[in-house]
């Protein structure tokens, strides 16, 4: 059945397609570009992005409240703000004292 999804050439016995050297220039290949890819992501990217230029408004803190709620000290003005964010909402906690 393979004889005739192939020619004879590809068949003989010096083909890169019959070779045990040709799986494994494909894997070390495959490897290479997956170390490549996880090598990129884990400390390539994360150098490019740019920081956050604010002056006036900072993000003192953050934690996680549940899976899409996050509570935020926010400090602007020199005042500091306590906040909850939601999936579609932003509410005012508590006003926080200045060096909070």
């Amino acid at each position: 059945m393979l004889a005739i999804l192939v020619s004879p050439e590809v068949m003989s016995a010096g083909s890169p397609l019959v070779t045990v050297g040709y799986v494994f220039q494909l894997i070390l290949s495959l490897a290479i570009v997956i170390g490549l890819i996880y090598f990129s992501a884990k400390y390539l990217f994360p150098r490019l992005q740019l920081p956050s230029q604010g002056k006036l408004i900072q993000v003192v803190d953050r934690i996680g409240l549940e899976p899409q709620v996050s509570a935020y000290i926010i400090s602007a003005y020199d005042r500091s703000y306590l906040i909850v964010v939601g999936q579609k909402s932003v509410t005012l906690i508590d006003k926080l004292e200045s060096g909070s």
